[in-house]
């Protein structure tokens, strides 16, 4: 479930930003002035993550500990030995 919730989410991204901006600036119009500016700082973040190019979804479902790249983390076993003399 979790998996089809973060695909539709990553999949819509761009209408979930407008629906929180209209949120947001709907809320201003009915005079609750600090929740709109709140949906709209949190507008501004996620269009700044896009255009950076981050995916706002990466940092709630990825696992932050688990490295991507096993040779970045230097994770590739133990240190070969070099030539043997017999």
């Amino acid at each position: 479930m979790r998996k089809r919730a973060a695909a539709h989410l990553k999949g819509n991204i761009w209408l979930w930003i407008a629906g929180i901006a209209v949120v947001g600036a709907s809320a201003i119009m009915l005079d609750f002035g600090t929740i709109g500016a709140f949906l709209l700082m949190i507008v501004g973040i996620l269009i700044i993550m896009a255009d950076a190019h981050v995916d706002p979804l990466a940092l709630v479902t990825e696992d932050a500990l688990d490295p991507d790249d096993e040779d970045e983390a230097g994770v590739g076993g133990p240190p070969r030995a070099g030539p043997q003399v017999t």
